[in-house]
């Protein structure tokens, strides 16, 4: 009787009943993303760098923003048990700059353009959801006429993939609390992805505001404070954290977010790997040599769910001084002067420590080191380990003095202090 049936549904068209290889599912007042019929916690990273350690270290899933060799990330994915949020771009790197939510016949060519990716890789087994635009609302003009093409993007994805999950990411600005919009405009988005650093904090709140989200969601982009929201020097540059003090709140933030255990499922930290932005270790988990940050192994006991095991094998930074005096928020050095600068550390007494100083001018623009990719090595008179002697610049601007100390082994510690040369 049961084939019978099975025959004539099939006569007729009618799909067989399955079940989605992941969804969301909204349990009593919780949200809980499943994956092959489990419960699938995100212990992520936003990169697709050293696949290997994330899997080592407890990890379980990566974040793209594109799909640029996208076939070759969800396979080592797979190769290491990952799953991958695969992003589809709206516009190009500048998230729709070049995009126009006005133009319907563009709007209808981009949604047929990711429709054909999203046939492509819609079977792969390491797909774990799809992530539609970064921060799109940003560059993309009327938000309304945004989030319309966001969420039409979304249905197509439903209507080719039902299988799979979509997310989109916003930033946790300030008036984060009033997402509440995007559930009307955007009924087929089902988790809102979070790119959430200093307001961290202030998430959950936020997300249950009578305004706001009320859906499930994830932490798209996580880690410590970025270059917008930092303090900032006299002439405009961030002040940013060594990497012993963002590793505590790395820690810090991840707490603070998984007491929300209703509407929170998993997070992808940023940046695996290595990239400029303001400086090449705002973000960075990673220097560009591959040793890893303090962060990395918070990750790793935030992963696997132990407690400071092991904490003395890596580098911890204590102050960075110039002229005897801790760097402060305003320093201001004489044209052509000479300094001296001491980087105080933690260090396990077997690990032989090297050092490396560097001066740089001072980045102008977040994303493009450009120019200010240049190292003025000749500034640096001489390194003695800690401590470095070195000449102010001679052209009048602001500069950055940066030191990275690496163990000989696979981690490294770093901190910088910007400074701003006069010239009398």
């Amino acid at each position: 009787m049961l084939l019978t049936l099975l025959f004539l549904a099939s006569c007729q068209g009618e799909p067989l009943a399955t079940n989605p290889a992941v969804e969301v599912r909204k349990e009593g007042d919780r949200y809980v993303l499943y994956r092959h019929g489990s419960p699938y916690f995100i212990k992520g990273a936003a990169g697709d760098a050293y696949l290997d350690k994330i899997a080592q270290y407890g990890g379980n899933s990566i974040r793209t923003w594109n799909t640029r060799e996208a076939g070759r990330i969800l396979d080592e994915a797979a190769q290491y048990g990952l799953t991958v949020t695969l992003g589809l771009e709206v516009g190009n790197e500048w998230w729709g700059d070049d995009f126009s939510y006005w133009d319907g016949d563009a709007v209808d060519e981009k949604i047929e353009e990711l429709r054909k990716v999203v046939e492509q890789y819609k079977d792969h087994p390491a797909l774990l959801m799809w992530g539609v635009g970064n921060e799109v609302h940003l560059f993309g003009g009327n938000q309304i006429m945004v989030l319309r093409t966001i969420d039409r993007i979304a249905k197509m994805i439903k209507e080719t993939d039902p299988n799979h999950p979509v997310m989109t990411a916003v930033p946790l600005g300030p008036n984060f609390k009033r997402r509440g919009l995007m559930r009307l405009l955007c009924p087929n988005v089902d988790v809102l992805g979070v790119n959430g650093f200093k307001r961290l904090p202030l998430l959950q709140e936020e997300i249950r505001d009578t305004f706001g989200w009320n859906k499930a969601y994830l932490l798209s982009e996580w880690g410590p404070v970025g270059p917008w929201e930092s303090p900032t020097t006299d002439w405009g540059a961030p002040i940013e954290e060594s990497s012993s003090r963002k590793a505590q709140l790395m820690s810090y933030y991840w707490d603070v977010t998984t007491r929300d255990t209703t509407h929170f499922v998993g997070g992808y930290a940023f940046y695996w790997g290595n990239k400029y932005e303001r400086t090449y270790s705002f973000y960075s988990l990673f220097s560009p040599e591959g040793y890893e940050t303090e962060s990395v192994q918070v990750l790793q006991q935030i992963w696997l769910g132990i407690e400071h095991q092991n904490y003395n094998q890596h580098l911890r930074v204590d102050s960075l001084h110039i002229n005897s005096t801790i760097a402060n928020s305003n320093l201001y050095l004489r044209s052509k002067s000479v300094n001296i600068a001491y980087i105080f550390i933690h260090a396990p007494v077997d690990h032989h420590l090297e050092y490396c100083w560097e001066i740089r001018p001072e980045g102008l623009d977040n994303f493009k080191p450009g120019e200010f990719n240049t190292v003025l090595d000749y500034l640096v008179e001489e390194q003695n380990g800690p401590s470095v002697r070195f000449v102010a610049p001679e052209r009048e601007g602001g500069y950055r003095l940066i030191v990275w100390v690496f163990d000989g082994l696979q981690y490294v510690a770093t901190h910088n202090v910007p400074f701003y040369v006069i010239v009398p």
